[in-house]
């Protein structure tokens, strides 16, 4: 998925994928930035004024710069529960940055 970097008016592509090994990049973005004021769907008047494709928009380098020395962890994360989902697990907590997730 393209994001707009707002900031610097650069594009980036991003790109995760889940457990089932589709791209789940929207979904991950509506969810991971849903209470917070990072991010958001890219306005359509952005996409003309600033000729981008990008869905998505963050506003600073500092946040995307966050968001992409995660992202391994994240995808390596994802990756680690459909490995365990393979083996026979169907229930678990996972924990990552402190948070944990039911899955």
């Amino acid at each position: 998925m393209k994001v707009l970097i707002r900031e610097t008016l650069r594009t980036v592509g991003v790109n995760i994928y889940g457990a089932d090994g589709q791209l789940h990049t929207k979904d991950f973005f509506e969810k991971y930035f849903s209470d917070t004021d990072g991010a958001y769907p890219t306005l359509p008047e952005e996409q003309e004024e600033f000729e981008t494709e990008a869905e998505w928009t963050i506003i600073t380098e500092a946040d995307f710069k966050h968001l992409a020395e995660n992202l391994a962890h994240i995808q390596n994360a994802i990756d680690g529960v459909q490995e365990k989902i393979e083996n026979g697990d169907s229930r678990a907590e996972y924990t990552f940055n402190s948070d944990c997730f039911l899955i």
